[in-house]
């Protein structure tokens, strides 16, 4: 399959997609993004490393002082830890914006180096955070989102694929923003933490019990960092709370609820301080004028 089928493949698949259209879950282990109006997100964090796959329309990213535009076919890589602010932009005459987003989890990139570590001198793993999809990323990728959508799928089955195209992105020189961290922070991991079960009611003392360390040593750890355990926990639910609006028709309030918000008008408060408006003004660029 050429690289111009593997999109019209994309594009004909995502128009049709019942997850975009149905009160769904979002597909496990790829992020479906969609948009008929302008989307605009500030101060968007990363909680894992990922790729972003235009598909239709076109993206801009700035972080700092950069700002990338990412067109049909391209591929935004971003490492872990990183702060985005976003533009989506529907194609004008489709009147659409489609993407496809696939995060590396921390347990991934330990099995690739574990498995291929020999290998990484061998490729060039600079920082490169915006390229032309090569043929067989778009291949895998739409392979994967057919699977994904007709089959289920269980943590191991999501390790082995993102392994199998993190490998792809080494050959073709394009994974070194999502190999170059060793190690998570501390923020990174108790993010980590949160983000398995988000809706409980956590207390540090909680995180310090799973993590084997303790409180004094834990804030001493954020804050060197710069950053603080009630910080990290809302960073990480509004994070979770902004995929679903994003992924999803589910009802904001059970959005709210599944993310750790008792209030959904707390919940839509701090969205909107966070991303520059609110759930509801967010769905709404997902719904045809």
């Amino acid at each position: 399959m050429k690289i111009n089928d593997s999109l019209k493949a994309l594009r004909k698949a995502l128009r049709s997609d019942p997850y975009l259209q149905e009160e769904k879950s979002s597909l496990h282990g790829l992020g479906v993004y969609h948009c008929h109006q302008l989307q605009k997100l500030r101060a968007v964090p990363l909680l894992q490393p990922m790729i972003m796959l235009v598909v239709t329309g076109h993206k801009e990213v700035t972080i700092e002082d950069r700002t990338y535009a990412v067109h049909s076919g391209e591929l935004f890589i971003a490492p872990s830890d990183t702060t985005l602010w976003i533009k989506n932009n529907p194609d004008p005459c489709l009147n659409d914006y489609q993407a496809l987003g696939l995060p590396f989890s921390f347990e991934t990139q330990d099995h690739f180096r574990q498995v291929y570590g020999a290998d990484l001198e061998h490729w060039d793993i600079q920082s490169k955070w915006h390229e032309k999809a090569p043929e067989t990323i778009l291949f895998a990728l739409c392979q994967w989102f057919y699977f994904c959508r007709n089959y289920a799928v269980d943590t191991p089955l999501v390790q082995h694929r993102q392994v199998e195209i993190l490998l792809l992105l080494a050959q073709a020189g394009l994974a070194g923003n999502l190999l170059f961290n060793t190690l998570p922070s501390w923020r990174q991991r108790v993010s980590n933490l949160i983000a398995m079960h988000p809706a409980k009611t956590w207390q540090v003392i909680d995180v310090c019990t799973r993590l084997g360390i303790s409180e004094s040593g834990l804030r001493r750890h954020l804050q060197e960092e710069g950053s603080n355990f009630r910080k990290i926990l809302e960073e990480v639910r509004l994070a979770l709370g902004l995929s679903l609006i994003m992924e999803t028709f589910k009802p904001i309030s059970d959005v709210a609820d599944a993310v750790g918000y008792r209030s959904q008008s707390r919940f839509g408060e701090r969205f909107k301080r966070r991303f520059g408006l609110t759930p509801s003004e967010l769905r709404r660029t997902r719904i045809p004028n």
